[in-house]
């Protein structure tokens, strides 16, 4: 990640209009998680450099139905930061929560919820004004198994699940 940083911030000049991050710009993101299933997300800018930012990811089998087949999801939001923007690379921190419904740890074939709270940092470089593809590392704590079969623990994690590969097109 630090490699891809300093390899980013290496590129050609480009002018400041390149950056999609102004007051009122929209977009979507596509993000593949080292930790979980792939989400869809939005971001809109509430000010120059500040935007927030929504993801939400969801496994529903469709069949066969029963026992083990559950309806999984995760949704997550944030307010992205970006004091750091040199060439076509955009550095940003990001405090996120996500509650979603798992696997439970604690029984097989169930599902639970779950809550995490923590913070990230990435990168994203701008190919163009409207496009761009990033990296993001997380750190966040877990609480796992909220809603699970009755006697089960909850389970506490502190861990990196949130980092990930990130396609952004703004509007």
């Amino acid at each position: 990640m630090h490699l891809l940083a300093v390899l980013l911030l290496a590129a050609p000049a480009a002018p400041s209009t390149d950056y999609p991050t102004t007051k009122g710009t929209a977009g979507v993101s596509f993000v593949l998680p080292g930790g979980g299933s792939p989400t869809i997300g939005a971001t809109y800018f509430l000010s120059n450099d500040v935007a927030l930012q929504v993801d939400f990811g969801l496994e529903a089998p469709i069949s066969p139905g029963g026992t083990g087949q559950n309806l999984l999801f995760s949704l997550g939001g944030g307010l992205r930061f970006y004091p750091l923007k040199h060439n076509h690379v955009g550095v940003y921190l990001e405090p996120l929560v996500i509650l979603g419904r798992e696997l439970s740890p604690a029984v097989t074939a169930e599902a639970a919820l779950f809550f995490q709270l923590g913070g990230a940092i990435g990168v994203e470089y701008f190919f163009f004004s409207h496009f761009s593809a990033g990296a993001l590392l997380g750190l966040t704590l877990k609480l796992a198994n909220l809603s699970g079969p009755a006697g089960t623990p909850v389970y506490t994690t502190l861990s990196t699940a949130t980092t990930g590969l990130t396609a952004n097109i703004y509007f």
